[in-house]
């Protein structure tokens, strides 16, 4: 590669990555709506033929179906953090009392004689501020929610013509059935991570809700859906989701066993599913390097903040399957896998 073109290529990226920063707003919504619609119609797919019986829904049904599950999923996730806000609200004052008698106990063993109290700790916090900054964020998420289904709903109307635009857009037989065959590597490879992540994160979430009932930790159903949805973040995702539980654990119970019952389950199932189901469910699919994985859940992260999260492992696949497409651009998919193996060029 030439020093000019190398030159060519750090313009390109730098432009792409401001144009993604400072385009968030106007892309944020496109992005949600494409995810959402992609959810909807892998789940259709799903049960337009389903593997354990020779029954053939139509399409319509199935498509029904699919969005009264996602819809039914997002009303139980609403109600679910609605309930609890209440709650944590209300139990606000005992927490405090215990987190300052642990604060003091840990400040004494420490050497700490005067110890602060929670309030000189926040005292530069205004509350006015933060709960507008709240509502501000909250009334985000609605308007952000109404353009992203508007969104999602243009996409199922243009579904039906995706196939004849890129007929049309690829006349040559060869060159489509090359773009074809990349597209359907793409989607293959992606249905798979959503599927296996989708399958290890309900049952991560519905054991940890088990643990955490029966040790009885306040708001368990709340944590067990934060379960499930930190378990799509790569790395990080699982430290939260251990650390999480356990902290409150510690606040809540004025003994230990409760903390070491929850730091120690659902930090074995945490790790067992991430290091050693995951993989093995898996297997070469995705093929990303470790190191490639949490540099991008740091970029994508804070260009596009928790949904960048998210969507860091989808974004790194499909640019190591395209960037194996061409000769200019595979060295750069070997070093985007963990092993040096890529895909192989479409014919």
């Amino acid at each position: 590669m030439t020093l000019q073109r190398a030159a060519l290529w750090a313009i390109v990226i730098a432009a792409t990555i401001y144009l993604l920063v400072a385009g968030r707003g106007l892309l944020m919504p496109i992005i949600l709506g494409l995810v959402l619609w992609y959810m909807v119609d892998a789940l259709a797919d799903a049960i337009e033929q389903p593997r354990l019986a020779k029954v053939h829904l139509p399409r319509p049904i199935a498509l029904l179906t699919a969005v009264l599950v996602i819809g039914g999923l997002f009303w139980v996730l609403g109600r679910t953090i609605g309930a609890n806000v209440t709650a944590v609200i209300a139990a606000a004052p005992t927490y405090e009392k215990r987190l300052q008698h642990l604060l003091t106990a840990g400040a004494k063993m420490i050497g700490i004689e005067q110890t602060p109290t929670l309030g000189e700790l926040f005292e530069r916090i205004s509350l006015a501020d933060t709960l507008g900054s709240v509502a501000g964020a909250a009334a985000s998420v609605v308007s952000i929610a109404g353009i992203v289904l508007i969104y999602a709903g243009f996409l199922f109307v243009e579904q039906s013509h995706f196939g004849r635009k890129l007929a049309i857009v690829f006349g040559h037989d060869a060159h489509q059935a090359r773009v074809r065959a990349v597209l359907e590597r793409i989607d293959r490879d992606i249905r798979s991570y959503i599927r296996i992540k989708t399958t290890l994160a309900t049952a991560t979430s519905v054991l940890g809700y088990i643990v955490m009932a029966w040790v009885g930790v306040d708001f368990a159903g709340f944590w067990a859906v934060m379960l499930f949805f930190l378990y799509y973040i790569p790395t990080v995702g699982s430290i939260l989701a251990i650390a999480a539980p356990a902290i409150l654990t510690l606040v809540q119970f004025d003994h230990l066993t409760p903390f070491l019952i929850v730091l120690l389950v659902i930090g074995t199932v945490q790790i067992v599913t991430a290091n050693v189901l995951e993989p093995a469910l898996l297997g070469r699919s995705l093929n990303l390097s470790p190191l490639v994985v949490i540099l991008s859940l740091i970029v994508w992260g804070t260009i596009w903040g928790v949904v960048g999260m998210f969507l860091c492992v989808p974004i790194m696949v499909v640019a190591l399957i395209v960037l194996a497409q061409f000769e200019t651009t595979r060295p750069v998919a070997v070093l985007l896998s963990a092993d040096g193996e890529i895909p192989e060029q479409a014919p």
